[in-house]
């Protein structure tokens, strides 16, 4: 949506923090250089408010022209910040807070340090990326049981094929969709990306900091990768387990010619794996069967969209927190323009912070029940921090890792109960290890991803590896960390990236995810432990501990005015790095049975090198 990359634009002004008069220059006190920036944010949020939310016509060419003017304008404004920021001597001052804001402050140009070029190219490369999955450009496989009844016409990648990869248990279907939808947008995907990581590289050079330091800004650590490798090396032998599991499944259901025993899973299928996770069709359904899971759509099926948002208020307010304002609902929160029967609708958040807008999903089922708690914490974020001077809004991402860990906890049947929703229904033990052993495959499956995307663009962005070899690295990285390997062998000219690689790009939204899903596990485990919860902890819910809530505010209300591990043991603790230790506290009891079920089945655990080639 057109919306959606405007809202880019405008998230990129207002996350890099403020604006300021031109006529600021070194000349002036930078304490007051500073306040007066800080100021006229307020009067600029103002303004881009109505300039951008309050239109939802994305196909009215005069409202793009003018939203794409207005961008231009406070592009200029922030370049010239940049600049004028560069100017002050950071080694003279001592302030500490006005030498953190000078220094968010140099780096408020962003990409648009690139001037017209960022307008006139990069911006579109961002949204013809964004368009590989909407295009309906792939010819639709004609093959298998069902040919004759098969509408010919073409596909796009979502929502068509990801729905054919959720149902399908055809791997030859599959693997056709895997190859043509690379094979169609091999050319596109790869002259766009080429320009983007080219784009970062000018930019950061132009901003006169390191190309790694621009691209991880967000949680300026430099040691943030090495965070990231610690929780593939703590989650590495569970993950060998699932993976020896799933893989046996799917050997035993498409035979020795598809799937190697004892080598990495074919990615279609892993894909297909991680699609069919809560479907009838799952590699789990032998075991825990669909059927037996809780009706949970039907648990939330009397709720009005609106009332789900009321809901997952309730949650936060049961924590303490302020309530949300009659403003937010009145002004700030409207309903999506599309169908709700139009795909996997998702609300559009819009942050601008110390508002958050909001549109949200007509949809009403229990996924888009949870996913409105985690929406909400984002607005819940903006309001604790809203105090703060603007340059210090920016928080280390840390709303979604929150909104994690109030989704595992609305999401227990200990909580469903509390609430009434689930007052009918009885969760024995084998109905928990099957929601258990769902939520992991998602989990514990898509984590590995996330860091092979974001250790592709680290490598990349920072000269590691050429990007005429960038194939080849992507399949070695999958290889290692996900014991997954290409349907067949593949040229080493390609780009083999799956669609959700670009999703976002602009936002390093892969690196966020990580972060989210290890995070909201840590956040989630210490809020329990806080809670003196007993018992399973996949089964904790801390809703209506207030204590938890004054954690909760005490870190949110910081922003990034303290670094980000002073910031996070405001929840975590002295013990406050990246871990995956809480992660497999929650998954015990799965991984108590996939033990026992490998020895059964006497499977290899682990994989042997992939006898695919990347020519």
């Amino acid at each position: 949506m057109l919306w959606q990359i405007f809202g880019f634009l405008i998230i990129s002004v207002v996350t890099s923090n403020t604006v300021t008069d031109a006529a600021a220059t070194n000349q002036v006190d930078p304490k007051q250089f500073v306040a007066d920036a800080s100021t006229r944010y307020y009067k600029l949020y103002n303004q881009i408010a109505e300039e951008t939310y309050s239109s939802t016509d994305d196909e009215d060419f005069n409202t793009i022209f003018t939203k794409l003017a207005t961008v231009k304008r406070i592009a200029a404004e922030l370049v010239q910040i940049s600049e004028e920021a560069s100017e002050y001597n950071l080694e003279s001052i001592r302030d500490v807070q006005v030498k953190a804001a000078l220094q968010n402050l140099r780096r408020v140009g962003e990409l648009f340090v690139l001037g017209e070029e960022y307008f006139s190219s990069v911006l579109i490369n961002f949204a013809a990326l964004k368009e590989l999955s909407t295009d309906k450009d792939i010819e639709p496989y004609l093959g298998g049981a069902n040919m004759k009844d098969q509408d010919d016409s073409p596909l796009a990648y979502y929502p068509d094929i990801q729905k054919i990869f959720q149902q399908s248990n055809d791997s030859d279907e599959l693997k056709y969709y895997w190859e043509s939808w690379r094979e169609k947008n091999l050319v596109w995907s790869s002259i766009n990306f080429y320009t983007i990581i080219e784009a970062f590289q000018n930019a950061a050079k132009i901003l006169d900091m390191s190309v790694l330091e621009f691209w991880f800004r967000c949680y300026n650590n430099k040691e943030f990768l090495k965070e990231m490798e610690k929780v593939m090396e703590d989650i590495k032998p569970a993950y060998k387990q699932l993976h020896a599991f799933i893989r046996n499944e799917l050997h035993k259901k498409y035979g020795g010619s598809v799937v190697n025993p004892r080598g990495p899973i074919p990615d279609h299928l892993f894909q297909q794996v991680r699609e069919q996770a809560w479907q009838a069709n799952s590699v789990i359904e032998p075991y825990f069967s669909k059927a037996s899971l809780p009706p949970y759509d039907t648990f939330v099926a009397h709720f009005e969209p609106r009332s789900m948002i009321d809901a997952a208020e309730n949650f936060y307010k049961s924590l303490g927190l302020t309530e949300l304002p009659s403003e937010f609902f009145d002004k700030q929160l409207k309903e999506q323009d599309e169908s709700a029967e139009s795909g996997d609708c998702r609300a559009d958040i819009f942050d601008l912070t110390p508002y958050v807008y909001m549109k949200y999903c007509k949809k009403v089922e229990f996924r888009k029940f949870l996913q409105t708690h985690g929406y909400l914490g984002r607005v819940h974020y903006a309001r604790e921090k809203r105090n703060l001077p603007s340059y210090f809004f920016p928080s280390y991402d840390l709303e979604y890792p929150v909104g994690e860990a109030v989704i595992l906890s609305a999401s227990t049947p200990k909580h469903l109960q509390t609430i009434g929703l689930s007052k009918d229904f009885q969760f024995t033990e084998p109905i928990l290890m099957n929601r258990l052993f769902r939520m992991g495959i998602h989990t514990m499956l898509n984590i590995p991803l996330y860091f092979v995307h974001t250790k592709v663009m680290n490598d990349l962005l920072n000269g590691t590896v050429e990007i005429e070899r960038i194939n080849k690295h992507y399949w070695e990285l999958m290889e290692k960390y996900a014991g997954v390997e290409p349907p067949s062998d593949r040229p080493e000219n390609a780009i083999d990236f799956p669609y959700s690689f670009y999703l976002d790009m602009e936002e390093n939204h892969q690196t966020k995810k990580f972060v989210s899903e290890v995070l909201g596990y840590q956040f989630y485990r210490s809020f329990c432990q806080q809670s003196q919860h007993r018992g399973s902890l996949h089964n904790c819910d801390f809703y209506g501990n207030v204590a938890i809530g004054n954690s909760l505010k005490s870190m949110m209300s910081l922003g990034s005015s303290k670094p980000w591990h002073e910031t996070l043991e405001k929840v975590l603790g002295k013990n406050s790095t990246l871990s995956g230790e809480a992660l497999l506290e929650y998954y015990n009891p799965m991984l108590d049975w996939l033990k026992a079920k490998n020895r059964e089945t006497k499977v290899k655990i682990g994989w042997n090198a992939s006898q695919k080639k990347i020519l």
